[in-house]
Parts: C-alpha cells; sequence; structure tokens
C-alpha cells in the first residue's frame, strides 16, 4: 500500500502536514512512535526545503511526500523537483560526511541531516528521476 501527500512550499502547512503523516503512518500499520518518528522527520525536511530552497525556488511547485509498506517497514521519499543537481550532489556529500558522527554546530550543513538518520534508516539523498531531490529512508513500523 502507497501514499502520496503533495503541498506547497509554505511553513504554514507543517502543522496539518504533521497530523497527516501521523494519521497515515496509522492507516499503513504503523505504531504511534513510529507515527511521531516520520512526522518529525518530515517536519526538518519541509522546514530545510522552505529555507534553503529560498535561493532556488522560482516557481514554487509542490512538495511531495510518498510512503510506502516493504516487508514489515515504511518507506519514506521527500520530493523537492526544484532543487538544482548541484545543491543535491552537495546534500548528498553531507549526508557521506554525517555518517562519521555529528557533524559541526558552525557547519551549515549536515546537522538536520544527522538528525534525521537518528530516526531513520538506509537514509539516502540523491537527484529524483524526473529532476529535483529525492531523499528515502525507512523506519520500523512497530
Amino acid at each position: 500500500m502507497d501514499r502520496r501527500l503533495t503541498f506547497p512550499p509554505r511553513s504554514g502547512v507543517l502543522k496539518q502536514l504533521r497530523a497527516r503523516v501521523r494519521d497515515l503512518a496509522g492507516q499503513l500499520g504503523a505504531d504511534a512512535e513510529a507515527g511521531n518518528k516520520l512526522a518529525l522527520v518530515v517536519d526538518e525536511l519541509v522546514n530545510n526545503a522552505i529555507e534553503h530552497g529560498a535561493a532556488y525556488r522560482r516557481r514554487f511547485l509542490d512538495l511531495a511526500l510518498e510512503f510506502h509498506v516493504v516487508a514489515g517497514r515504511m518507506e519514506i521519499e521527500f520530493f523537492d523537483q526544484e532543487m538544482p543537481t548541484e545543491s543535491v550532489h552537495e546534500l548528498a556529500r553531507a549526508l557521506s560526511a554525517s555518517a562519521a558522527g555529528m557533524p559541526s554546530l558552525e557547519s551549515e550543513r549536515g546537522r538536520g541531516l544527522f538528525l534525521m538518520s537518528i530516526y531513520l534508516e538506509d537514509l539516502r539523498v540523491e537527484v529524483a528521476k524526473s529532476g529535483g531531490l529525492r531523499l528515502a529512508g525507512t523506519v520500523q513500523r512497530h
């Protein structure tokens, strides 16, 4: 079972989006703890997309989340189709660096990825098939 949520890149959507993510996680068989983890991850993803996206966002295309249930786990995918390819590669490098441990507090990149890696397994960043960012990871449903 898969689900997709789309929403505008505005901070005003966050409260409702967190609630939608928790509800959707429950519908897909996740317990409350997994739903809360996913809501925190989504909050971080969307906040970063809004803050850092201000530098490149021109068309204000919707952001998207997809949820997939695979072998007792939930996969979350986040898409920002306006993120430039070089920015996606920079984010992927920051993810690799964060695998070595908590990044410097002075670093402009990596802290959010490090926090997401606490809640998500198999966290990966890549250029989406249609362009822009695809960030994905998994969480246990129970």
